[in-house]
């Protein structure tokens, strides 16, 4: 928290998310194996942490990035 101003949850999180973006920008995987991937077991709560970090749904990000 010292080095980066944020605790160890926020900053794995911001990893995930920034992982997940290039996954669903990039790849045809699914949200929910995507979910897997950077190391959630419940895409339902991915999903929900997703929204709240980006600003859209998985599927939405996906779109918007697609549309581009």
């Amino acid at each position: 928290k010292q080095e980066t101003g944020e605790t160890f949850i926020d900053y794995v999180t911001g990893i995930r998310m920034g992982k997940a973006k290039e996954l669903l920008g990039i790849s045809g995987f699914k949200a929910y194996e995507i979910a897997y991937m950077v190391g959630y077991n419940n895409p339902t709560y991915f999903s929900t942490l997703f929204k709240k970090w980006v600003g859209l749904s998985p599927t939405e990000y996906r779109n918007s990035v697609v549309k581009s």
